[in-house]
């Protein structure tokens, strides 16, 4: 997956070879967009990003796509009835 990006990335920007910061970047690029960075990386990355306008284009590009998917996805309670029936199927499953 995170190969597939940094071609991307080359192909868009016709760059030969990625920088070894660009292809840290992109393979941990995930991590950021989730907010599952230490703020030691943040800084890292924010500091690339900063710097580096293919990497930044293409973090504002995985961002905008989890804002909308996450715009577009409903929550919606579960009927207590239906858990009811799932945690029975899995006891009636367990002691078969």
């Amino acid at each position: 997956m995170n190969k597939y990006f940094t071609d991307l990335m080359n192909r868009i920007f016709k760059k030969e070879k990625p920088k070894a910061q660009c292809t840290e970047c992109l393979q941990s690029l995930q991590l950021l967009v989730d907010g599952e960075t230490t703020q030691e990386q943040e800084r890292y990355f924010r500091k690339h990003l900063d710097e580096c306008t293919p990497c930044y284009t293409f973090y504002n590009l995985e961002k905008t796509v989890k804002e909308v998917l996450q715009n577009k996805i409903q929550q919606k309670p579960i009927p207590p009835a239906l858990i009811e029936n799932i945690k029975a199927g899995i006891r009636n499953q367990t002691q078969a």
